[in-house]
């Protein structure tokens, strides 16, 4: 194939073009489910099947990355606790 062959099929103008496209659709994405930085009690809990009472006990005693804004206000547990608690049950499944 020569280059006026290749140029027929796309030009670099082209493919800049696809790429801006490309760029403008992700970040359109993004906007619509943005990556959590924390999860509720309510929103860990659903996500892990863990009661929504434990996972608030947790909070309180330090078992979960979490954090209150103001004093007795809702927590508000770190987004890396997933990964976290997904790896703990992974090193501790019974291969017998």
């Amino acid at each position: 194939m020569n280059l006026k062959e290749l140029n027929e099929i796309a030009t670099k103008q082209d493919l800049e073009e696809v790429k801006t496209q490309l760029v403008d659709i992700l970040l359109f994405l993004s906007k619509i489910n943005p990556e959590k930085e924390f999860y509720s009690p309510k929103e860990f809990a659903q996500k892990t099947s863990i009661p929504y009472s434990t996972v608030v006990y947790k909070c309180s005693a330090g078992k979960l990355k979490a954090f209150q804004e103001s004093p007795n206000g809702s927590w508000l547990i770190y987004a890396s606790e997933f990964e976290r608690m997904k790896q703990f049950a992974f090193d501790n499944i019974d291969y017998k």
